[in-house]
């Protein structure tokens, strides 16, 4: 029955999201309205987005610094920084850029915007908390797009981000990632795994075209947080 839901789903919903983010269109979440630009991964059509959204709405926020890698239109950073975080918001996307500085504009509030491939272009401060909404299927880009979804032959993108992030994290420093079922999820934590970091569940939804959608709490191991914090000194 999954199967078949999932196949039916495609044959419907694909099609029409293509046809609907053909042009310029425009979101609302709580108090916030944006803009999304064609080319731009649209937040309210996925789960990924609203989940890590759950994860943060009881999280007090206010002067904690915030670092979202791949921001898109900027949503969960314009919402993290009307609650008072301090907040530094990157995307390889120079369009997802440009669109995610007009929606904080609009919305009247403050965040830092910095085009970064992963963490290639940010100054290696420690952050309270990072958020991730990773490109996470196996394959390479063909265009700017292309990069909200795939993560590289061999997951070329976990190896960026786990590979860096323990310059930008303390001890007490909570990093929330969004993934799915159908992405290699296997592949993804062994790379996890390979630069001491693993994963614990924090929340999960069905989804009739991935099976299940997750958000993880990433965890360092207190050997590398030790080191680099004595390193910073």
């Amino acid at each position: 029955m999954r199967v078949l839901l999932k196949r039916l789903a495609g044959m419907l919903l694909i099609p029409w999201t293509r046809w609907y983010l053909r042009k310029q269109r425009t979101h609302v979440y709580g108090d916030v309205r944006i803009v999304v630009r064609h080319g731009v991964f649209h937040p309210g059509l996925f789960p990924s987005t609203p989940m890590l959204l759950e994860s943060l709405k009881d999280q007090p926020l206010l002067g904690v610094r915030l670092l979202e890698l791949g921001c898109g239109t900027g949503l969960i950073s314009i919402i993290a920084a009307k609650r008072g975080a301090l907040v530094t918001a990157s995307d390889i996307s120079t369009n997802a850029l440009q669109n995610a500085e007009q929606n904080a504009y609009s919305n009247n509030v403050d965040v830092e915007f910095i085009q970064s491939d992963v963490f290639e272009n940010i100054e290696p401060i420690l952050f309270d908390w990072v958020i991730v909404n990773p490109p996470y299927y196996r394959g390479n880009p063909v265009d700017e797009a292309s990069m909200a979804w795939y993560a590289g032959a061999n997951l070329e993108y976990f190896e960026k981000f786990y590979s860096g992030l323990g310059r930008y994290i303390h001890k007490n420093s909570k990093v929330l990632m969004s993934l799915t079922q159908e992405c290699d999820l296997d592949g993804i934590h062994r790379i996890a795994i390979r630069y001491d970091f693993d994963w614990t569940m924090r929340n999960e939804r069905n989804s009739v075209l991935d099976g299940k959608d997750y958000v993880f709490n990433i965890i360092s191991s207190h050997r590398k947080l030790t080191t680099r914090l004595e390193s910073s000194h």
